[in-house]
């Protein structure tokens, strides 16, 4: 309610002097491209195509109860197209912005840094990238344990209200799992503990501050995306895991797997990431092609 009032008190005083009678389709356009107007004046290079339909949606509504009262005879929204909203950007990263990124991270020798690297590789949460302790992590046989997350929890030695940082074990099975580790992630692993940013112990975080202490999983959030503005990458934790996925089923491993990655306990929350991948489609295409055309056509297509 409050946001349609707000939208009435920015933008629909314009139509107060029209009476009814001249409230045309035309009318109502203009109006509208005024609407879009003032939204891109606001956010220039982008606006507020959201409200500009959701200004559509409140006007529309309230002629169909003028006609209801038989205030006027049809809707002249009839002839008005609902404004259209620009399909969302992606959320996934182009390989190179990754590679760039992982480029950064390894320049400023921030021990959060492997953090990144293992969300990248491995498709992590953020907040599981920053549970896992050397005992989590088996080099010899390149494998990472994902149990735990950190969290905030309330903090019982405090005021009312006040939460600290927790290492919590993840609540779903799907959650929890085993994930094979590269070369390369043995190599980064590796060099963590010997340039001395964790002393190994299997109790101690793979990613911490000062004394061992965990990483607040929001500054990380706030680390992360201002390292990723500097270099002119557009990064979030969750953009980060969106690209894990979008990569893994670009290059041709089957929805069950990337779940798996994942921790999704039903491959219908990681079809979401499906979604976007028009050049996986397009070659599932092809294949199916290859397959139907038999080798006397392929043949005759050739020649």
């Amino acid at each position: 309610m409050r946001s349609n009032l707000s939208l009435y008190r920015l933008y629909f005083s314009d139509l107060e002097p029209l009476p009814l009678s001249r409230l045309t389709p035309g009318a109502i356009k203009d109006w509208l491209a005024m609407v879009e107007h003032r939204c891109r004046e606001q956010q220039p290079g982008r606006g507020q195509p959201h409200t500009v339909r959701h200004c559509h949606a409140l006007l529309a509504a309230a002629l169909r109860d003028a006609v209801d009262h038989e205030l006027l005879d049809a809707s002249p929204m009839a002839r008005v197209p609902r404004p259209r909203v620009p399909s969302p950007r992606p959320k996934h990263m182009a390989a190179d912005d990754v590679r760039r990124l992982l480029r950064v991270v390894d320049e400023t020798g921030d021990p959060r840094g492997i953090a990144v690297v293992l969300m990248a590789h491995l498709g992590l949460r953020r907040n599981e990238a920053l549970g896992l302790t050397w005992g989590d992590v088996d080099v010899e046989r390149q494998i990472v344990r994902v149990r735990a997350q950190i969290s905030r929890v309330p903090d019982s030695t405090r005021s009312t209200g006040a939460t600290t940082l927790a290492r919590r074990e993840l609540k779903t099975v799907s959650s929890r799992r085993d994930l094979r580790l590269t070369e390369e992630l043995v190599r980064r692993l590796r060099s963590v503990r010997a340039h001395g940013f964790a002393d190994g112990q299997d109790h101690h975080l793979l990613v911490s501050l000062d004394a061992g202490r965990p990483v607040d999983p929001d500054a990380f959030t706030r680390w992360l995306t201002a390292l990723g503005r500097s270099s002119g990458i557009s990064v979030s934790p969750h953009r980060l895991r969106h690209t894990a996925a979008t990569l893994m089923l670009n290059r041709g491993a089957s929805i069950e797997a990337v779940a798996k990655v994942l921790g999704h306990g039903d491959v219908r929350v990681t079809s979401v990431y499906a979604k976007v991948l028009d050049e996986t489609s397009a070659a599932a295409i092809e294949v199916l092609g290859s397959v139907l055309v038999g080798p006397d056509e392929e043949a005759s297509l050739a020649g």
